[in-house]
């Protein structure tokens, strides 16, 4: 959610409300005395039921002309009665008017209007500045429209106010009008005030999903509701407040783990609850494992669903995400939006390897947001964008594990550049996604989703840099104003931008990211792009938006907005990208830093210190670690211990640290020795309380924006380096001819093309390694081949990264090589080509020293002719691509053969001979196609798992120990399926091992599973 979520009077939902959800902020003595005025004039109703319905089409008056009468309910009236008139009606024959010196009429007032209900209250009009207003005097809550959401033939215009009445008081009084801004005659009819305390939901007919939660799981989320609206926000951690529960979909039913979630309280009004779901270990749903249920409207509706399927269909990272009726305890529920959360599955599913997912914990800004909407800040700040920690997802998984923890310290070092500004956004990102990212942003209105504290990151481990994960492009205020700035890169001219924006202007000043973000800019705002994605999703966005309007007829899908948004820019592009190409704001320095020049509180609550309190474990030696802890709590800070628990301290600090107040957001520090297996929590208490607080340790050390594995290679080891390079010719380098050896890293950039001659010999030693950003041409003879090796078994491998241009490999040698293991980077591939095409041919793969010979990463290949031998892993590991292999021969090899995952890829007239483990297997939603192959010697022949389907053909297995074996190893798969046509299995131990679920077809004979966790035989 935005921090800083101010209603735009433009907006589509424009309800103003000027206080964000329980207390107002600043009523204007105007309007303290419009409320006054209406009191005098109001018509007040007792004793209403929990549900009722006034109406009145102002034709029937009270005895004394003073009143119109409700026509379904003669106790019920508004005030204006004198201003009855004829001159012009919508229904009937009288109308009401108002003038400036009348301004105010129809108010009514209702003494006692239950809590957790639903307020609606319409009025047509004609004439300008009408405005539709209710007050809650005790609360001081003050809700207005004057957005007309619907329009008749006669001219008349409908004004729909709706909001909801928290359970933080038993009863409310309410007080409605309607008021007259201006200096004209505004004519008004039929008007309506509904109170609904159970909101009906529409029945759908769709698939539900259905969860079943005990009465006391639904007591203690009714506790943690109630706890959310007396503090004015919902603040749940990933491991408290969570209930046991079953949920059923799909036909499946499934143990489950379940809590409130948001953050704003429009996530828990009425019975309609957002929840965040976890399936135990053995369940998915939509092949995921962690999502959140949440009302369509939080999101904007049908738009949020549209923007993610866009932004997946163009590369971009982003949450699932989709529609589904839901039920609770049997109750309908009405529509509920679905979404991934941030765990593995999201990256995985989207053709990503496994890595770190961060995000900048905002818990401090929520509480703020307390603190406004109890109005006791005073305008005053607090250093909540300083004190916002880097943070993981999964945060126990990453330190329990070596390499994903080893991942994380680098990530971490990124995102501390990034908000820091200390790199430039080409070495922190992958820049061609952030600029899909921002240049989406901003075609699209979707500015809410670069919010500081909303965006996310993945780290790509094999790129070893972030990517940006969109999410949250819209909230439930509307879509962006961007009538000023629809380009938001011109903002970076204005040097005073708000705090949350503030690291979002280096991007700017790194010119390969500004050129990216104009293509993409360009690209989305062109009218047959967005003709083109409009009419591709437009029957799936008309399905969804007429599910959505059946509960929320205010839903609308944003097309036209978007369709002269993209023309508003379209028409600035010429003038900044000017100013791009001329580098006006390359390295530019800011003027004002908000940040720096901001004056912070010197007094805070108490309940302020936890979320303003960081603690790290900066080293662990043996038994004991160094803790350092960082404050940026106005206050003295006393440390009293650790524990391992957050219930209670088990380690006295002596001598006590202590640590004096923070000023103007920079943090006092401190750090202190203790015993690690007590340390987990850090106990301290301040001095302007008494009460004792705890904070999670974090299991790393506080990032401090080191240099990346990859930024200390690009920088340590320049381009171009002449003890490998001849020459550079224009965007053609040419490697020396004849044998060198090379004890360093090499490294080329991006937009050349790298030559290699016939017989020259690269010798890697001393863990030397080579890198290329750029498209490889190796043309060997049958007689004088390109050899890369390593004398001394060590190179830390050959990698081509994301070249423009498709590889050329021709009679080469790669062979005693390990994989890149830098300072945390780690590839597997002795030989890696991701993102870059290659045709391979004629060439061996020989006693690789690492996980896989050869792996080939989202691209398109041929390996024709390829001899893998001695291979201490896989031979052959490819993962999300496109590919053929032809001819090839694979023999004695440590584990797989060929291990295809998430591929579509034909292998035809192979052989292999004594693979340990898999001869050919195909995972997680492969399509092999096999033809003609021999396959001896191994472990298991073929496997097909996790929705894969492996269709062969003409193919021998031999002396085997399972000939076939499918399998659903990933719950958040299915099982695999495979064709057996006119091919044999000779000298089996098992010819045959189907998991149930999974099916053979062999000759057109269909041979189901029998067996029952086949996985646990192999994994």
């Amino acid at each position: 959610m935005s921090d800083n979520k101010q209603r735009n009077p433009n907006s589509i939902y424009q309800v103003v409300y000027h206080e964000r959800r329980n207390y107002l902020q600043n009523i204007t003595s105007s309007l303290l005395l419009i409320t006054i005025i209406v009191v005098t004039i109001s018509c007040v109703r007792n004793n209403v039921p929990a549900e009722f319905y006034l109406k009145s089409d102002l034709e029937f008056l009270t005895k004394d002309n003073k009143y119109f009468v409700a026509y379904n309910d003669s106790s019920s009236s508004f005030s204006g009665g004198l201003y009855q008139t004829t001159l012009r009606h919508k229904s009937g024959i009288h109308s009401a008017f108002s003038t400036p010196k009348s301004a105010f009429i129809l108010s009514t007032e209702i003494a006692e209007v239950y809590r957790d209900s639903y307020v609606d209250i319409e009025v047509w009009k004609q004439g300008e500045n009408a405005h539709l207003v209710c007050v809650l005097p005790e609360t001081k809550d003050y809700f207005s429209t004057s957005e007309v959401v619907e329009t008749d033939t006669s001219g008349w215009q409908k004004l729909h106010l709706t909001f909801y009445l928290p359970p933080v008081k038993e009863y409310y009084q309410l007080k409605f009008y309607v008021w007259n801004s201006g200096k004209d005659t505004v004519y008004y009819d039929d008007v309506s005030l509904k109170v609904i305390k159970n909101k009906p939901f529409p029945e759908y007919s769709l698939p539900a999903f259905y969860v079943e939660l005990d009465t006391s799981a639904m007591m203690s989320l009714m506790e943690t509701r109630i706890k959310a609206f007396k503090a004015g926000i919902l603040q749940s951690s990933e491991d408290g407040d969570w209930v046991e529960g079953f949920v059923f979909a799909d036909n499946m039913d499934m143990k489950a783990k379940l809590r409130l979630k948001g953050d704003w309280l429009d996530h828990l009004h009425g019975s309609k609850w957002s929840y965040r779901v976890k399936l135990k270990k053995e369940f998915s749903w939509n092949r995921m494992k962690v999502f959140s249920l949440q009302n369509p409207m939080a999101r904007l509706g049908v738009n949020e669903w549209f923007l993610h399927q866009l932004m997946m269909s163009e590369g971009l990272l982003t949450t699932r995400y989709g529609f589904i009726p839901m039920t609770l305890n049997g109750r309908n529920m009405g529509l509920y939006a679905w979404e991934e959360h941030f765990v593995k599955q999201l990256v995985e599913s989207q053709n990503r390897r496994e890595g770190p997912i961060l995000r900048f914990l905002e818990n401090a800004l929520w509480d703020t947001r307390v603190l406004d909407d109890k109005k006791m800040m005073n305008n005053k700040k607090t250093p909540v964008f300083q004190a916002a920690a880097i943070e993981p997802f999964a945060s126990g998984k990453i330190a329990e594990d070596s390499g994903m923890f080893q991942q994380y310290l680098i990530a971490q070092n990124l995102m501390y550049q990034y908000k820091n500004r200390l790199a430039k956004a080409s070495d922190i990102f992958n820049v061609e996604m952030m600029a899909k990212y921002f240049a989406m942003a901003d075609v699209f209105l979707a500015r809410h989703s670069i919010i500081w504290h909303n965006q996310r990151f993945y780290y790509n481990p094999v790129l070893c840099k972030l990517e940006p994960i969109a999410y949250d492009c819209y909230s439930d205020i509307g879509l962006e104003d961007q009538e000023k700035n629809s380009i938001w890169g011109f903002q970076h001219q204005d040097l005073t931008q708000p705090d949350e924006f503030i690291m979002i202007h280096e991007l700017f000043n790194d010119t390969v990211f500004s050129k990216s973000y104009i293509h993409y800019l360009t690209k989305y705002s062109n009218v047959d792009f967005l003709d083109s994605v409009f009419s591709h999703y437009q029957p799936k966005t008309d399905y969804y938006d007429s599910l959505i309007k059946r509960e929320y007829p205010e839903e609308r899908f944003f097309k036209s907005n978007v369709l002269v948004n993209a023309q508003k820019i379209r028409d600035l592009m010429p003038a900044f990208e000017k100013q791009v190409n001329e580098m006006k704001m390359e390295n530019r320095k800011w003027k004002n830093n908000p940040v720096q020049n901001q004056k912070y509180d010197s007094v805070l609550p108490a309940f302020f210190a936890p979320n303003l309190v960081l603690a790290y474990k900066q080293k662990v030696a043996g038994d004991s670690c160094l803790l350092k802890v960082k404050s940026f709590f106005p206050d003295k800070i006393i440390v009293l211990g650790v524990g391992k628990t957050s219930k209670k301290l088990r380690e006295i600090v002596v001598p006590v640290p202590d640590l004096n107040g923070s000023c103007n957001g920079i943090p006092a520090e401190t750090s202190f020795y203790v015993n690690n297996e007590k340390t987990n929590y850090l106990f301290f208490s301040i001095t302007s309380s008494d009460e004792v607080f705890s904070i999670e340790i974090n299991p790393w050390p506080e990032p401090n924006g080191a240099m990346s594995p990859y930024q200390e290679l690009i920088s340590t080891f320049p381009f171009p380096d002449t003890s490998i390079i001849s020459k550079v010719n224009g965007n053609k380098v040419y490697v020396k001819g004849g044998k060198n050896t090379i004890d360093h890293p090499i490294q080329i950039p991006a937009g050349y093309v790298v030559n290699f001659e016939p017989g020259t010999t690269l010798d890697f030693i001393k863990k030397a390694n080579f890198i290329s950003y750029s498209p490889i041409i190796m043309r060997g003879t049958p007689d004088a081949p390109v050899v890369i090796t390593s004398s001394d078994f060590t190179a830390n491998g050959f990698a081509v990264l994301q070249a423009e241009g498709r590889s050329q490999v021709e009679y080469a040698r790669f062979e005693n090589l390990n994989t890149l293991n830098y300072k945390g980077w780690v590839l597997t591939g002795a030989v890696t080509f991701y993102e870059s095409d290659v045709d391979i041919k004629h060439s061996v793969v020989y006693r690789n020293q690492c996980e896989d010979g050869l792996n080939i990463i989202r691209s398109q290949f041929l390996t024709e002719d390829v001899t893998f031998d001695y291979t201490w892993g896989d031979a052959f590991d490819s993962d999300f691509s496109n590919g053929l292999v032809l001819n090839c021969k694979f023999t004695n090899l440590g584990n797989d053969a060929i291990d295809f995952s998430g591929s579509t890829i034909t292998i035809q007239n192979v052989t292999i001979d004594k693979a340990s483990d898999k001869g050919i297997s195909g995972g997680e939603m492969s399509h092999l196609t096999v033809i003609n192959n021999t396959i001896k010697g191994c472990n298991i022949g073929i496997a097909s798992k996790d929705l894969s389907v492996v269709d062969v053909t003409d193919t021998k297995i031999l002396d085997c120990n399972y000939g076939l074996v499918l399998l659903q190893k990933k719950p958040e798969y299915g099982p695999g399926t495979l064709y057996f046509n006119q091919s044999t299995i000779q000298n089996p131990q098992t010819e045959m091992l189907i998991e149930v679920g999974s099916m053979v077809i062999k000759d057109g004979t269909e041979i189901s599973g029998s067996v029952k966790e086949a996985s646990n035989l192999f994994y």
